[in-house]
């Protein structure tokens, strides 16, 4: 089967898993399952992260630097995209400091919605997704990329994306008019509003 094939389907089926167990349907069942063990889903849902993208990864992995190349940037641009590279993993970086990573990951017990707080300061008064941002940035400051590449790349952005606007409607229904200001104030990718702001105030 085609390499490009078959990382797509892997990384579909992983896809789809992962975007199933966050459902509200599945966590609501799981909850009443887990009961006060549910507290940990966010860790056994980042376990089952793994092996479901190991095989898409493994591919990609094995098979990028044997498929044909789609461009190899010229010198001349070699600073811009290690320029925008750098200030994307500064981006995410720094929302991952902003971040209870431990809970993030599952290994501290998750809060409940009512005890989480809005957080629009550092980088999430950049852009409102700066991890995504910042992980979609250093995707396509590659300096080389392969077929392959691109097609990995592409597919993780989208589902990056589509994840963010999912994530979205989430974030309204729990703080309501709060996010609905702060969705107002802040991009959700590119930092626009946040550049513009500096302009009015140097």
């Amino acid at each position: 089967m085609n390499i490009l094939i078959t990382f797509v389907l892997y990384f579909l089926i992983f896809a789809a898993i992962h975007s199933l167990l966050a459902t509200a349907y599945i966590k609501n069942k799981a909850e009443r399952l887990l009961r006060e063990k549910f507290r940990f889903y966010r860790l056994l849902y980042t376990i089952i992260s793994f092996p479901t993208f190991a095989p898409a990864f493994l591919v990609w992995l094995k098979y990028s630097a044997f498929t044909p190349l789609v461009y190899t940037i010229p010198d001349w641009l070699y600073p811009v995209f290690l320029l925008i590279r750098l200030l994307g993993i500064g981006l995410f970086m720094y929302a991952v400091f902003q971040t209870d990573i431990l809970e993030f990951i599952g290994i501290k017990p998750t809060r409940k919605e009512a005890e989480t707080k809005l957080i629009t300061g550092g980088a999430y008064g950049i852009v409102r997704h700066p991890m995504y941002t910042g992980g979609i940035a250093a995707l396509f400051t590659e300096m080389k990329m392969s077929q392959l590449d691109l097609t990995a790349s592409s597919l993780v952005s989208i589902y990056l994306v589509i994840g963010a606007f999912i994530e979205e409607k989430r974030l309204v229904s729990t703080f309501g008019d709060g996010y609905r200001r702060y969705r107002q104030q802040v991009s959700m990718f590119v930092p626009i509003k946040w550049i513009m702001g500096l302009k009015l105030h140097p």
